[in-house]
């Protein structure tokens, strides 16, 4: 891979854009390459954290698996977002897997050469602590999802933040492709497949949403916005 390209992945991480041009092309100059095909680990909760990835081409996933198999997917990264800069800094284990969700290319800057970064660049540092703060906010965030909000509501907010990201309006609302299978929803949005069938059945039923093939028409956004607020009843739903 051309330095150029490292560089200009680089630059699309908030912790590395602070860096003068000749220290960006010197902590490029340290980045590998590593390629992942579909569904290929990255790594598995409890390996030993050898340094801090950045992706350059397409998504990678974090989960926590349970014995029982089920899968939980913490966050999904994509192009200028970085991955394992917790067990970088910590000097644990990787507390979650990673596995791509597409083939995806990543940059490996070993954790010596980052922490040597950190020690001797203070703007780098912060940027880091901003980016680490905003990381405890959002598993904060997920946590009262998960354990506060009905499967309703979290599919909602699921479709929702689709439509946002890559949909387009028409004449019959906005249309986005859904990308993934129900049962991947599922393990995004801390459910089982059959209760993510039902709920979307419920939405199309409820002419929230129309369905055609693996597309979504959003018919009434302010009714699916409607249904991402509340919070869990004591009833378990049907």
């Amino acid at each position: 891979m051309p330095v150029l390209d490292a560089i200009e992945t680089l630059r699309r991480v908030p912790f590395f854009a602070v860096l003068a041009p000749e220290d960006l092309r010197a902590v490029a100059s340290h980045c590998g390459v590593r390629r992942l095909s579909r569904d290929e680990t990255l790594f598995n909760e409890g390996d030993p954290s050898e340094g801090l990835f950045v992706v350059q081409s397409g998504a990678v996933k974090l989960f926590k698996m349970a014995e029982t198999g089920r899968e939980q997917v913490l966050v999904i990264e994509r192009a200028g977002s970085t991955v394992g800069e917790l067990a970088v800094f910590d000097g644990g284990a990787y507390p979650a897997s990673a596995a791509a969700v597409e083939d995806s290319t990543l940059l490996y800057l070993p954790k010596r050469e980052f922490l040597d970064l950190c020690r001797r660049n203070s703007a780098v540092s912060f940027a880091v602590i901003r980016a680490l703060a905003w990381r405890f906010r959002y598993m904060a965030s997920l946590v009262e999802e998960l354990s506060l909000k009905e499967v309703s509501h979290r599919l909602a907010r699921f479709l929702r933040d689709r439509a946002a990201l890559a949909g387009v309006r028409s004449r019959r609302g906005i249309e986005f492709p859904l990308e993934e299978t129900n049962q991947q929803i599922a393990a995004e949005i801390g459910t089982v497949r059959d209760l993510v069938s039902r709920n979307l059945r419920r939405f199309v039923d409820r002419g929230i949403i129309k369905m055609e093939r693996r597309k979504v028409i959003v018919l009434d956004l302010a009714e699916l916005e409607a249904q991402i607020a509340g919070s869990k009843r004591a009833t378990v739903e049907k």
